[in-house]
């Protein structure tokens, strides 16, 4: 049998091997005296001369329709095109608000004339937008020439030297009354000034009549106030002084409450060798009465020393107050525990807000997850080895108070992937506002691995949920079965300098918001 040589581009040879990864061979349709009747991975490879022999081809520009008339070598087209004249381009000034495209030719002779090209202020020298230089003048130019607002004559003057013209030099700058300190509020030239301070004699000692009345009234306050800071001050001086001879109690009580304790755990001691003496005793005694009668003292003495092993204890826990009628009040160790057991329930419930602050700042509110898996190989290695089958993202949102979703992989693959392929599922998690979502959940998903190399290669799957499927209704547990592909990549595509570099990937998921009305 004749066999055919095949010509294959990288994306080709991505594409085919993404085939057979499904099936071991492809059975052609065609003719099978002059193709292969069946076509296998290993009958795949690059042929150099083909490829020469294509890129030498001639091509017209992709830019034809525009008018480029340009015919190159198939190899030179992306060379040409990223210099053409024809080439479809934005204005340069779009960042500032210009949104003009056209060929590059039109575009060259646009720029000159672009109302958004910067400029330079004739007055301060700053860098401004060309249709915004009216407003930068009128409101914002430090140097921009101005009136003195109070109507002096004098020449124009920049705007970031008016206010010391205005407080210094200006010659109608307003003069405020002498009695301004306790309320008149006229203000005016020197002559008008005069003037009011001869004809308001009565209304400047009315105010300062008022002025006098309420400065008297606050130092009446003031003086009460510091009457009532003195009450508190004795107030908390004499509780001080209680708490010191309460605390000096308590001390006392527990130096008691320690040499109790030390006295009690002697006649344990005691005790115990005593009980130690009567059985050496017993083993010599050789009737059966006076065995019997020594046993029951044993048991007594036993008895004896549990009770004030117990009641040693009992002193210690509870801080030496139990029992002894002085000293320390029984219930302050319990009390203390119970401090204790308190702030270590807060310190719980802090570490819980802060775990859910963490999630909640790291978390997506556009439905675009962006997931950086690192250490790549140990964690494909662990889910071979079935330490750790499958890795979950962070949730995201398709809006505040939207869906809750996450992603969910399985480096090693999962189902017809295993082994071969890495498997990528979506999933919808329980939220906290699904009852005011629609349901069941509609919205297209796109899920991709992300090209490091020339951000040209994504590759991606997209699906829209089956509304009679369980992985998409409202989820009644922490979260839904998993949906998506258990053979979306294969090992030997992801494992490329395209898809793996510095032994990490970049899983984006991205998911439609449009048509959802927000609760």
């Amino acid at each position: 049998m004749q066999y055919k040589r095949f010509v294959v581009t990288e994306c080709v040879k991505i594409c085919a091997f993404e085939i057979f990864d499904e099936q071991p061979s492809i059975r052609c349709p065609g003719n099978e005296d002059t193709c292969v009747p069946e076509l296998k991975k290993e009958e795949i490879f690059r042929d150099p001369s083909a490829r020469r022999e294509v890129g030498a081809l001639p091509v017209y520009c992709s830019y034809r329709d525009q008018g480029c008339q340009v015919q190159v070598q198939w190899r030179q087209l992306q060379d040409h095109e990223q210099i053409c004249d024809y080439k479809t381009v934005q204005c340069s000034y779009v960042t500032n608000g210009c949104g003009v495209r056209g060929i590059r030719t039109a575009i060259e002779e646009h720029l000159s004339g672009c109302e958004y090209r910067d400029i330079s202020c004739a007055y301060c020298g700053d860098d401004i937008i060309l249709n915004q230089k009216q407003e930068h003048e009128l409101t914002q130019c430090r140097k921009f020439p101005i009136p003195c607002p109070n109507g002096c004559g004098h020449p124009n003057l920049p705007r970031d030297e008016i206010r010391e013209h205005v407080e210094v030099g200006c010659s109608k700058k307003p003069i405020h009354c002498k009695f301004t300190n306790v309320g008149c509020e006229f203000a005016g030239s020197q002559e008008n000034v005069k003037k009011h301070e001869r004809e308001a004699i009565d209304h400047h000692l009315q105010l300062t009549t008022v002025y006098t009345a309420s400065i008297d009234l606050q130092s009446m306050e003031i003086r009460r106030e510091i009457q009532d800071i003195s009450a508190s001050r004795d107030i908390y001086k004499r509780t001080v002084d209680q708490c010191l001879q309460e605390v000096g109690t308590v001390r006392q009580g527990l130096e008691i409450s320690k040499m109790a304790v030390k006295d009690m755990k002697l006649k344990a001691v005691a005790l115990t060798e005593r009980v130690i003496h009567l059985e050496r005793r017993v083993e010599d005694l050789a009737r059966k009465d006076t065995v019997e009668k020594q046993g029951r003292d044993i048991q007594t003495l036993r008895d004896g020393q549990t009770n004030i092993s117990d009641r040693v204890t009992q002193i210690e826990r509870n801080g030496g107050g139990a029992g002894l009628g002085e000293g320390v009040p029984g219930n302050v160790g319990n009390q203390i525990q119970n401090h204790e057991r308190q702030i270590g329930l807060i310190d719980v419930r802090l570490a819980e807000l802060d775990l859910r602050l963490q999630i909640h700042e790291t978390a997506s509110f556009n439905g675009v997850l962006m997931w950086k898996i690192r250490d790549y190989a140990r964690r494909k290695q662990e889910a071979i080895n079935g330490r750790t089958l499958s890795l979950y993202s962070q949730p995201f949102y398709t809006s505040q108070f939207g869906y809750k979703m996450c992603a969910r992989v399985y480096l090693n693959g999962d189902g017809m992937g295993k082994g071969t392929h890495m498997s990528l599922f979506f999933v919808v998690m329980r939220g906290d506002f699904d009852s005011l979502l629609p349901w069941p959940f509609q919205q297209k998903v796109i899920m991709m691995l992300l090209d490091q190399d020339t951000a040209a290669r994504h590759l991606s799957d997209t699906f829209r949920p089956d509304p009679n499927s369980n992985s998409f209704r409202k989820p009644q547990t922490e979260m839904n079965i998993a949906s998506g592909c258990p053979l979306f990549v294969s090992h030997t595509v992801l494992e490329t300098r395209t898809y793996l570099h510095d032994d990490t990937i970049f899983i984006k998921i991205e998911v439609d918001t449009n048509g959802i009305n927000p609760p």
